[in-house]
């Protein structure tokens, strides 16, 4: 007696068919996000998020060096702060060009106001302020604390006591 034949398959198993629509599937989501992306980037208002941001960071980074030149002159004047911030240029602070923020365009030689603080301030007080930048109509400050760290926008307006920012007129 002959043993019947199994049938040979032809085409493509099930799953297969299922992973190449579910790789197609993936392949179409890629391609949809990157022409969203790219039609973002093009409008004005994304372009300006970027800048400010860039201008954030840098007035954020400018910020630590100030911070640590007041450090630098409360070492060698006994723990007392300086009057104003002028007095850290050139001695503590190489680059004066660091106390002028990257989005300021007052034309005054130091763009942030600094807030001396006293000898019973706690360390969560605030030692620099920024007020320079605006991103989507909206101010967006960016604060120094006595103890080094630096506030975000939305850690600024909790501290505050805030629950919207305070928008600028267009």
């Amino acid at each position: 007696m002959i043993p019947p034949q199994i049938p040979t398959r032809r085409g493509m198993s099930c799953w297969t068919v299922g992973l190449l629509s579910c790789l197609g599937a993936v392949a179409l989501l890629v391609i949809a996000l990157a022409i969203m992306f790219i039609v973002l980037a093009r409008r004005p208002e994304f372009q300006q998020v970027m800048s400010s941001g860039m201008q954030i960071a840098q007035c954020q980074q400018n910020m630590q060096e100030i911070y640590a030149a007041i450090e630098r002159y409360r070492q060698r004047n006994g723990g007392q702060y300086p009057k104003d911030l002028n007095e850290l240029a050139p001695r503590y602070l190489a680059e004066a060009g660091k106390l002028k923020c990257p989005a300021d365009t007052t034309g005054k030689p130091v763009s942030y106001q600094y807030l001396r603080p006293q000898k019973d301030s706690p360390e969560t007080s605030p030692l620099l302020q920024c007020d320079h930048h605006v991103v989507l109509n909206e101010k967006v400050p960016v604060i120094m604390l006595r103890n080094g760290q630096v506030l975000s926008a939305s850690q600024a307006r909790r501290r505050d006591g805030l629950s919207a920012p305070a928008r600028e007129a267009p």
